[in-house]
């Protein structure tokens, strides 16, 4: 798979250098941090900023170098949540509280924030997003996505990097 690998590095490489002659800036990256039990208390849940990328779909593009991809993962806005006293539903209190975590971690009040990617480092017939299709490297673009239709990785960033040129018109 040494092959495959290469072909994501070149095209991450050369999609990063697209990005930056066009000036899209990247967004931020963090990483969740669990709960911590201390001496006298219970650190909360934080995610704390580990690095920037590009949001290309179902993949991100690692701002620093070298620029490689990783399968999206969740994202949020960082919010410092309100005071309410209660939720209409359990989900939209741990929306609020991952929000939170972020301002916690130390990003500002709406900054765009990526955590828990999924790394590319295996690419077979099975891995998602990315897989390898008779030597070349695709991606599945949805969760539902099979093999056979899944779109070649070239094809699938330029189509994104279209799409982002025609949102900052």
């Amino acid at each position: 798979m040494g092959e495959a690998q290469d072909q994501l590095r070149a095209v991450a490489i050369a999609t990063a250098t697209q990005l930056r002659e066009r000036g899209i800036a990247p967004e931020s990256l963090g990483e969740f941090v669990a709960p911590r039990r201390r001496l006298l208390g219970t650190r909360p849940a934080r995610i704390e900023p580990v690095g920037e990328v590009w949001r290309l779909g179902v993949l991100l593009l690692r701002a620093s170098e070298p620029a490689e991809f990783l399968g999206a993962g969740p994202s949020l806005r960082a919010h410092e949540p309100p005071p309410i006293l209660g939720y209409t539903s359990e989900s939209a209190r741990e929306r609020d509280e991952l929000r939170h975590a972020a301002i916690r971690g130390g990003f500002a009040e709406g900054t765009v924030v990526h955590y828990d990617p999924t790394p590319l480092d295996t690419l077979d017939a099975s891995s998602r997003p990315a897989s390898v299709r008779d030597g070349a490297v695709v991606v599945r673009w949805a969760p539902g996505c099979s093999l056979q239709q899944a779109t070649l990785l070239e094809s699938y960033v330029r189509e994104r990097l279209d799409l982002i040129a025609t949102a900052r018109m």
